[in-house]
């Protein structure tokens, strides 16, 4: 690389998903921005496929990209690797599944340059490697929440796939969680979330930015349209939502009690949307599921890691 400072260092995380990695890092590798202007860093987090010689074969073609094992089990952990070997003014995540358009780096130096954001992010798109069910929306699986650049008051609908901060700012507020987050084929969520909030929370001066044209392509897997991983997911999402936002009420009795209300609105619900939905806006059973039934599984996935929480601290 040149002596010239480099702007963004671009971190992917990966967990045995080699075949994945060589689509992301091709798209990442082949940014208009000027090499000189951006590192991209693997950090492998323990995997045992050909993670390694994926990203080794990168290395040697690309004398701005470099590879790095870390292996403490989980994304947090691979997350935070990532910033400690990072060397740019800004780092920017994103996921093993993602592709990149080759204008998506030039986009954020315009974003740097213009606004000197503290934190910034993009839209992100679904798209897929089989075909998806007929009932599965692409919305599902995308992140779009507007449609013109925008300051933000709050960081919330910045996710993690497509993220940029300035790498300064975890000298000053820290890692991220490692109670968060994926670890190996454990489901977990919401380790950018907590970041973010934290940042918020203690940097109120903190310019949160968001940029449309800052989008990428995020991959729906096969396995993340079936029933069994969407309940599990949405149930840990719950269950990572504690952390995120603590609970104000943490007596055992009133958390049985809405437990007791959430399995009692499932019971009630599931029927009564088999039947009587409105076939307009859930055209398929599954939408009303995913839409409306999904989100009392995340409400039971909070309360059961309060309760959890509250025995543990008892115990």
């Amino acid at each position: 690389m040149s002596g010239r400072k480099t702007l963004i260092s671009v971190i992917i995380c990966t967990y045995n998903r080699a075949d994945l990695l060589t689509d992301a890092l091709h798209t990442v590798c082949q940014q208009t921005l000027e090499h000189s202007e951006y590192e991209v860093i693997v950090v492998d987090n323990n995997s045992t496929d050909q993670t390694a010689t994926v990203s080794q074969s990168f290395v040697a073609r690309y004398p701005h990209v470099r590879y790095c094992f870390e292996p403490q089990q989980g994304l947090s952990h691979a997350r935070n690797r990532g910033w400690q070997e990072a060397k740019g003014e800004y780092v920017a995540y994103i996921d093993d599944d993602c592709k990149v358009p080759e204008g998506w780096l030039a986009v954020a130096k315009e974003v740097i340059e213009g606004v000197s954001p503290t934190v910034f992010g993009g839209p992100s798109f679904a798209f897929y490697n089989t075909p998806k069910p007929a009932w599965y929306k692409d919305i599902y699986g995308s992140n779009f929440p507007y449609g013109q650049a925008q300051h933000l008051e709050r960081a919330e609908v910045l996710y993690g796939s497509n993220l940029f901060l300035r790498r300064n700012l975890f000298e000053c507020i820290g890692d991220f969680d490692p109670k968060l987050g994926m670890s190996g084929q454990k489901i977990g969520y919401g380790e950018e979330t907590e970041l973010l909030h934290r940042i918020c929370a203690t940097m109120p001066q903190a310019v949160i930015y968001y940029e449309p044209r800052l989008w990428l392509y995020h991959l729906v897997r096969s396995e993340q349209m079936s029933w069994h991983w969407i309940i599990s997911a949405r149930f840990a999402q719950g269950r990572n939502c504690y952390f995120v936002y603590p609970p104000s009420n943490s007596k055992l009795i009133f958390i049985i009690v809405q437990v007791v209300k959430y399995s009692l609105l499932l019971l009630f619900s599931v029927p009564f949307g088999l039947l009587f939905r409105s076939r307009k806006q859930y055209h398929y059973f599954d939408n009303f599921l995913y839409e409306v039934i999904c989100n009392d599984i995340e409400t039971l996935g909070k309360l059961y890691e309060q309760s959890r929480q509250l025995i543990l601290c008892q115990g």
